[in-house]
């Protein structure tokens, strides 16, 4: 019993995708989750940890959106906040953004999506055919099996 759960592999599968998605989060997950099909680096089981990288990603690009347009309107503005004092430090957006970027870095390294994680992940070998076909797979079925 102990040898085949330690022998027993996760097969790929995409989890199922969560309806409540953002649909930023939705267009990522449509595009991450073919290619990490394709590694063999997706399982059933990490619906959370792909949502995260996802929504991560989603929250990212709204709030560098926010802050082009902000700084479009009155430079600097989306990146600083200034004070009635005249104080001035990094804006919340920003700071919305940076957390957002280190949640995507974070959820995606799970997944291979940095030079760095990637060096340590490997991909799932790819599926080989069969050899032979017929009368000659009969044959080395004979003196290979």
């Amino acid at each position: 019993m102990l040898g085949e759960i330690e022998s027993a592999a996760l097969i790929a599968g995409a989890p199922d995708r969560p309806d409540w998605l953002s649909a930023d989060a939705v267009q990522e997950w449509d595009r991450v989750v073919a290619a990490l099909l394709l590694l063999g680096w997706v399982h059933q089981l990490d619906q959370m940890a792909l949502v995260s990288y996802c929504e991560a990603v989603a929250d990212y690009k709204n709030f560098r959106t926010l802050i082009a347009k902000k700084n479009a309107e009155q430079a600097e503005s989306g990146d600083v906040q200034t004070f009635a004092t005249g104080a001035k430090q990094i804006s919340v957006w920003r700071q919305l953004a940076n957390d957002a970027e280190k949640r995507a870095n974070a959820a995606g390294a799970l997944f291979g999506m940095s030079p760095l994680a990637r060096r340590n992940m490997k991909a799932a070998p790819a599926a080989q055919g069969d050899m032979f076909g017929g009368e000659e797979k009969d044959a080395a079925a004979k003196y290979f099996n």
